[in-house]
């Protein structure tokens, strides 16, 4: 809850500082505990119970955390977030003639506020969607199935529909800066984030939570930092 009231923070001074607006640091702290307490907490809560109903020996915080070695989880998160962004960016500059101009005109606002986005995002969007929604998934179907613990297919179908549902929590966002979704922008939006949310995903059940923050972190930092300001 503590690194996602501080992920929450960042998320919201991103939104003021590319939608040009100020208010009182009170008022930051109040809608950041409440993301905190109305999204994060429920999802983290949930996540947690049903990963208590699934392999016993894998119940320690620090096999939530990090599943392997240190430097190889590290290595691996950070190559695989390097690639995710590239890919991001990439077919953007594919896809680029199909969509709208609101979505492909857009500015990013610089390299502090895209930091504070992969803050944000690398942080609570794996809480929610790899800990709660993925977690979730896969008890619900242990537990549909009657078997004791997850196997790979259905790992890897909950993966599916948690990246399905990763890439439709960015549509709103799109919605606003094309004033509607065509099919074009929902196909896109869906591309990149789903494959990205089963790579996220992987790296969760295999390396751990932090793991695949540190993949969206860098995937982000990516997107939002690195090529805005030395390839834009």
């Amino acid at each position: 809850m503590v690194i996602s009231l501080v992920a929450s923070l960042s998320t919201v001074y991103y939104g003021l500082v590319i939608s040009h607006r100020a208010i009182p640091l009170a008022e930051v702290l109040l809608l950041a505990a409440a993301s905190t307490a109305i999204v994060t907490l429920p999802l983290a809560s949930l996540g947690l119970w049903s990963r208590s109903k699934q392999r016993a020996e894998d119940l320690s915080l620090s096999e939530l955390l990090v599943r392997d070695k240190w430097l190889s989880s590290v290595v691996l998160a950070l190559s695989l977030g390097v690639m995710c962004g590239a890919f991001v960016v990439v077919s953007d500059k594919t896809f680029y003639d199909f969509l709208p101009v609101g979505v492909r005109d857009i500015e990013l606002p610089g390299s502090f506020p895209g930091l504070l986005a992969a803050i944000g995002a690398g942080i609570n969007e794996e809480i929610w969607f790899r800990l709660g929604v993925l977690t979730s998934l896969t008890a619900l179907g242990s537990w549909s199935l009657k078997i004791e613990n997850s196997s790979t297919a259905l790992f890897w179908s909950a993966n599916v529909v948690a990246a399905i549902l990763f890439g439709a929590a960015h549509l709103p966002q799109f919605a606003l800066m094309a004033n509607g979704l065509s099919l074009n922008v929902i196909g896109v939006v869906l591309l990149q984030n789903g494959l990205v949310g089963l790579i996220f995903g992987w790296l969760y059940w295999r390396q751990g939570l932090l793991a695949a923050m540190l993949a969206h972190f860098t995937a982000d930092i990516v997107i939002h930092v690195i090529v805005p300001t030395f390839f834009v």
